[in-house]
C-alpha cells in the first residue's frame, strides 16, 4: 500500500522533505505561501524566476531566494537576472535542446540533493505550475508527471502540481491510502486515466465503485466528493492522475484572493 499525506504539505507539516520548482506560469500565491517556508529547496526553471520575482513584489515582503535559476535561460529577463544575481542565486544555464527546462532543473534539484544527503535519499517535488492557461503547455506538464517516474536521475520521491485550483499528482499501482481534510482541501476530486484502461475500486467518497473501468472516451471519475479524512483508490491496470480541489484561501481564482495572484504576462 502506498499512503500519502498531501495536505501536510500545505499545512507546514510534509511528511517527506521536498523541493519547489517554479515554472514559467502564473503562480497561485495563496498555494506558495503555503509552501515555500518549508521547502529544503527552491529553484527556478528559467523564466519561473521572473513569475518569483512578480510574486514577491505583490506583497512587499521579500518571500525567498531560490537556490538556482536553471534552464536554457532564453526567457529570463534581464531585471531578474540581476535581481537574484545580487542576491548571490546560482544562475545556471543548460543549452542542450533535448531536455526542457522542467526537467533541467530536476535534475539539477536531484544532483544538490544527492550532494547534501546521498543517493538513496528520497526527495519530493512540488512544481508551481498552471492548468488555465495554453493546452498544449498543461498537456507537458501532466507529460512530465509521467515522464520523471522512471528516471531516478530526475526524481527519487513523488511529484506534485500546484495550479490553480488543484493539487495533482499520480497514483500509484495498487492500494493508495490518502489522508485528507477540509482545511486544506474542497470536496471535488478527479481520478483521471491519462495513460488508458485501468480499473480502480474507491472508499471514502460520495460515489464509491468496485473494479470500475475507466479510459477516455468512456467513463472517467471527475466532480467526485471526498467524505472521509481518509480515502482509498486501488489501482488495477495504467495509472491515473488524482487531483483535489484546494480550499478557497489556496486557489488563485477565488475573488478574494484574486488580487494576490501572479497573472501578468511576462
Amino acid at each position: 500500500m502506498t499512503t500519502w499525506y498531501p495536505a501536510g504539505l500545505l499545512e507546514g507539516a510534509p511528511a517527506k522533505p521536498y523541493g519547489i520548482i517554479v515554472l514559467n506560469q502564473p503562480i497561485n500565491a495563496p498555494a506558495l505561501d503555503a509552501v515555500v517556508e518549508t521547502a529544503v529547496m527552491l529553484v527556478c526553471a528559467d523564466a519561473g524566476a521572473n513569475r518569483l520575482m512578480q510574486y514577491d513584489g505583490h506583497t512587499g515582503v521579500k518571500k525567498r531566494s531560490p537556490d538556482a535559476i536553471v534552464g536554457d535561460l532564453d526567457s529570463l529577463s534581464n531585471e531578474a537576472r540581476q535581481h537574484y544575481a545580487n542576491q548571490g542565486v546560482q544562475i545556471l544555464e543548460d543549452p542542450d535542446q533535448y531536455s526542457t527546462d522542467f526537467t533541467k532543473s530536476l535534475r539539477w534539484m536531484r544532483r544538490e540533493w544527492d550532494s547534501r544527503k546521498g543517493e538513496d535519499s528520497d526527495l519530493d517535488v512540488v512544481v508551481m505550475g498552471g492548468l488555465g492557461g495554453r493546452v498544449d503547455q498543461g498537456f507537458s506538464q501532466i507529460h512530465h508527471m509521467y515522464m520523471v517516474l522512471q528516471q531516478r536521475d530526475l526524481l527519487r520521491g513523488s511529484l506534485y502540481l500546484l495550479s490553480e485550483q488543484s493539487l495533482s499528482f499520480v497514483l500509484a499501482a495498487g492500494q493508495n491510502e490518502m489522508h485528507v481534510n477540509n482545511r486544506a482541501f474542497a470536496e471535488n476530486v478527479g481520478i483521471i486515466p491519462v495513460l488508458g484502461l485501468t480499473h480502480i475500486t474507491t472508499s471514502g467518497f460520495e460515489w464509491d465503485v468496485s473494479n470500475w473501468a475507466t479510459e477516455f472516451g468512456k467513463q472517467v471519475s471527475t466532480s467526485n466528493h471526498i467524505r472521509s479524512d481518509v480515502v482509498k483508490i486501488n489501482v488495477h491496470g495504467s495509472r491515473p492522475l488524482f487531483t483535489l480541489e484546494l480550499v478557497k484561501d489556496l486557489c488563485a481564482s477565488d475573488p478574494q484572493q484574486q488580487s494576490r495572484a501572479v497573472t501578468e504576462k511576462v
